[in-house]
């Protein structure tokens, strides 16, 4: 079994070193006893899902031969939180935003994603059984 650790500094400061060797900082807001010194546990979620499905996304459009002409892959995400406590993700909607430098390869990038959602990314797949309204989509944007 895998092993992680975090220890706590003062206030609100958590301090790791990662199972892959980073540091990682948590803390919160002045307004409940912290010093705003690090990311929010909860945030940190939202960005695993983008960084789980970008990666994804990233390795198999390289593998389809088509990184090349890739300019640019944005990730987005949209939520909402439950009104009482625990306040658990209700919503998200994670949107791929793409700029190639040519015709987009739209039937590639499409089996990518979907490849990443379906299969790849655990974070997606977690999320996915736990957030009852769980959406993502495809957004191309042109040269103008």
């Amino acid at each position: 079994m895998a092993k992680a650790e975090m220890n706590w500094y003062s206030g609100m400061l958590f301090f790791s070193k990662t199972t892959s060797g980073h540091d990682l900082i948590l803390d919160a807001s002045e307004n409940v006893g912290g010093k705003d010194a690090g990311s929010r546990p909860k945030e940190l979620i939202l960005f695993s899902l983008m960084g789980c499905t970008g990666m994804d996304v990233v390795s198999l459009l390289r593998k389809m031969r088509v990184i090349d002409n890739l300019e640019l892959l944005k990730l987005e995400v949209e939520y909402e939180n439950a009104q009482e406590h625990p306040k658990v993700f209700t919503k998200i909607h994670l949107k791929y935003i793409f700029k190639f430098n040519s015709e987009p390869p739209k039937d590639k990038v499409e089996k990518a994603v979907n490849l990443s959602q379906e299969r790849y990314c655990a974070v997606s797949a977690m999320l996915r059984q736990v957030v009852p309204d769980f959406k993502y989509e495809i957004v191309y944007i042109y040269h103008g």
